[in-house]
C-alpha cells in the first residue's frame, strides 16, 4: 500500500486534516480547545481500530476533515429545554460548510461517477454500485451529521461535556486491506459524543427509534433525540453500524 507522507499511523492524520467550522474564526485563540478536540476524536478513532483489530499497515486516509461545531449554544446545552434543542437543531440543518466539504472529499470516492445519480435514476437501477454510491452519499451528508448531533447532543445534555473542548465530526475516506490483501473503501463519521458499546444495524434501530418518537411525543424533556441511524440499508450488501464510546458511524462493502 502506498503511503502518504502525513499517516504513518493512521490516527495521527487527525492533526493534519482541515478544519471546518460551523462559525468560521470564532474558534480563533482557542488553540488549547481546539487540541483537546482533536486528541477527543483520536481517542474514538484508536478504539475503533483497536476493536476492529485494524493495523496501522492496513488502512490508509485518502481523504479527511474535521467538522468542529463552535457554537456557543452548545457550552450551555444542559440549561435548554427539549423545545429550544429543537429550534437551534434545525436552524444548523444542511450546514453548507459541512456539506462542501463533503462533497468535496466524496470526489475522490471509487464510486464519484455515481454520485449525481438522482432518486429516480438509484431506485430504477439494478447496478449495485450506482445504489452503494447514492447509500455513500447519504451516509456522508446526512446519517453522520445527525449521528454526529444525537450523540455530541446527548453528551452536552448529560454530561455538560464541552466546557473545554468543541463537539467535532471528523469525516474519513480510507482505503483498507483485508488479511486476504483485497482492497477495499471505508467510510468513517467520528464524533465526540457519547456513544455505548453497542453495534447496530439500522434494520435493528428502527423499531428503537418509532418507540422513542412516540416517546417524545408525550413527555417533551431531556435532551433532543435526532435518530441519526434511521436508514434501511436493505437494497445494498453494504454495512452502517454505530459503534463504540464516541460514537463512530462507518460504511464498508
Amino acid at each position: 500500500m502506498q503511503k502518504s507522507p502525513v499517516v504513518d499511523k493512521p490516527h495521527t492524520v487527525l492533526q493534519e486534516i482541515d478544519l471546518i467550522e460551523q462559525l468560521p474564526g470564532s474558534a480563533g485563540g482557542l488553540d488549547e480547545m481546539l487540541t483537546a478536540t482533536r486528541e477527543s476524536i483520536a481517542r474514538v478513532f484508536r478504539k475503533f481500530l483497536a476493536a476492529q483489530d485494524l493495523s496501522d499497515d492496513r488502512i490508509l486516509v485518502i481523504d479527511g476533515f474535521l467538522f468542529v461545531f463552535n457554537e456557543p449554544e452548545f457550552f450551555k446545552w444542559h440549561t435548554l429545554n427539549w423545545w429550544e434543542q429543537r429550534k437551534y437543531i434545525q436552524e444548523i440543518k444542511d450546514h453548507q460548510p459541512y456539506t462542501g466539504r463533503a462533497q468535496a472529499l466524496l470526489a475522490h470516492s471509487q464510486f464519484a461517477p455515481y454520485l449525481g445519480y438522482s432518486d429516480d435514476m438509484v431506485a430504477k437501477s439494478t447496478d449495485q454500485e450506482v445504489k452503494q454510491a447514492w447509500m455513500r452519499k447519504r451516509l456522508v451528508l446526512k446519517e453522520c451529521f445527525w449521528n454526529a448531533i444525537d450523540s455530541i447532543s446527548h453528551a452536552a445534555y448529560y454530561q455538560k461535556k464541552y466546557q473545554n473542548l468543541f463537539p467535532a465530526l471528523c469525516v474519513l475516506l480510507c482505503t483498507v486491506i483485508d488479511r486476504n490483501g483485497r482492497e477495499t473503501e471505508l467510510v468513517l463519521g467520528i464524533d465526540n459524543g457519547t456513544g455505548f458499546l453497542y453495534k447496530k444495524k439500522s434494520r435493528e434501530s428502527a423499531m428503537f427509534n418509532f418507540c422513542y418518537k412516540v416517546y417524545k411525543f408525550f413527555f417533551r424533556s431531556g435532551v433532543f433525540y435526532i435518530g441519526g441511524l434511521e436508514l434501511g440499508l436493505l437494497e445494498t450488501d453494504g454495512e452502517l453500524s454505530c459503534h463504540g464510546s464516541g460514537a463512530v458511524v462507518y460504511q464498508g462493502w
